[in-house]
């Protein structure tokens, strides 16, 4: 018994660490994947304004698109906010399963000997 005790305890040792280190070998390659990813996404930001006056745009019709897309997105947040500053409140969305259950517990009420109170006969 004690020989079946000791294999069953290197075996739970080596099982947790292989675990151990499957996982910190995962860990590493998301985070290796993450800064190549970052790395791209900051140097694709820097390239679009050269991209543009590659374009035949100049730096002033970019400054103008800028100010007109962002004058555009504040009057569509103005329009959609009610006189309070609030947003409107909209209708919540009803499942047809939790639907179908709210008919079904108001048609038990109607039927006779399921009065709430009382037990029925």
């Amino acid at each position: 018994m004690p020989e079946k005790l000791s294999e069953a305890a290197v075996l739970a040792v080596v099982g947790v660490a292989v675990v151990l280190l499957a996982l910190t070998i995962l860990m590493l390659a998301v985070m290796v994947l993450f800064r190549l990813a970052s790395g791209d996404k900051k140097n694709k930001e820097k390239a679009a304004p050269n991209v543009l006056q590659r374009q035949g745009l100049s730096k002033g019709s970019i400054a103008a698109m800028a100010v007109a897309m962002a004058l555009a997105m504040e009057e569509r947040e103005t329009a959609s906010t009610i006189g309070d500053g609030k947003a409107p409140a909209s209708r919540p969305v009803v499942s047809p399963w939790a639907a179908a259950g709210r008919e079904r517990l108001m048609r038990s009420r109607t039927k006779t000997g399921h009065k709430w109170g009382r037990p029925s006969n």
